[in-house]
């Protein structure tokens, strides 16, 4: 009986005990990072930027991202974004982009990392969107294992055909982001066409029911290919590279390249898209 308790006990220890291994990482230099967007707007026609720039932090560090402030930030060469003063290392248009019929936008910065000047430039395609048909709320009194009854929020629209197009989508229900980055949702927030080309789509646009009295905002935005496969390789780093069995993970290429040898390719992407945003409430 002593040996079995003496045999426990050792195994118990062996099992609390938890060693962190900290890597000698060798510190490399510092890269750019780079969160833009360039979205035209279904209402107006006419686009808005903005742009923020960050450099890397060492992987232990605890600190938030530095903001680059100072740089010069402009797409096609014709419109100066601005740094908003009240945020350092954000820049935005101060006037509306004018479609013009162009096929791509070319974003160009130039910044100062470490008293070392940059220069990087990133292209993307611009995508129109689909008109959306409806937009509407319905009552499911019907319950399933999956579901509760209540209120769903359905959106219709015919996907253009002959042509290969990808979507985003994002779900806000009273103010709140109602969208979770996990591999059974992660095709739901972004779409390829491949199953639905040229079809009539009609699908709810929430997951949970809703009540009287909730609000909720959806947006329908366009990618071109490179952006979905940038998000598609995000989501499968973050929710399919851990755990037994699980992938091997692997870079994560954007599209700002580097024109000078100073500093390697940014990191981050520069995305063109048309946003289509609708809006309703739940009401008796």
């Amino acid at each position: 009986m002593r040996n079995f308790f003496s045999c426990l006990f050792t195994l118990l220890v062996f099992v609390s005990c938890e060693t962190v291994v900290q890597v000698d990482l060798q510190e490399v230099p510092k890269r750019l990072v780079s969160e833009s967007y360039l979205e035209f707007s279904e209402i107006t026609g006419s686009g808005s930027a903005r742009v923020y720039l960050t450099e890397t932090s060492p992987f232990y560090g605890d600190s938030n991202p530095i903001p680059i402030s100072g740089a010069q930030v402009t797409i096609n060469e014709s419109y100066i974004l601005v740094e908003d003063p009240d945020s350092l290392g954000f820049y935005v248009s101060e006037l509306p982009i004018p479609y013009l019929g162009e096929t791509s936008f070319v974003l160009d910065i130039q910044a100062e990392i470490g008293g070392l000047e940059g220069h990087w430039t990133a292209t993307d395609q611009f995508t129109e969107l689909p008109s959306i048909d409806d937009f509407y709320y319905a009552y499911n009194s019907q319950q399933s294992l999956f579901q509760d009854p209540g209120y769903f929020v359905n959106v219709m629209f015919t996907d253009p055909i002959d042509e290969v197009n990808f979507y985003h989508f994002s779900v806000e229900i009273n103010d709140s982001l109602n969208f979770e980055l996990t591999p059974g949702t992660k095709r739901s927030s972004i779409l390829k066409d491949e199953f639905i080309n040229g079809q009539l789509v009609l699908f709810p646009v929430n997951d949970t029911p809703l009540e009287l009295g909730d609000h909720l905002k959806w947006t329908i935005s366009s990618m071109s290919e490179y952006a979905y496969n940038y998000y598609f390789n995000m989501y499968t780093l973050l929710t399919e590279t851990s755990g037994v069995g699980a992938a091997s993970p692997f870079p994560l290429q954007g599209n700002l390249s580097s024109l000078n040898n100073n500093f390697d390719n940014a990191l981050g992407i520069f995305q063109v898209r048309s946003i289509s945003i609708r809006e309703i409430s739940i009401e008796d």
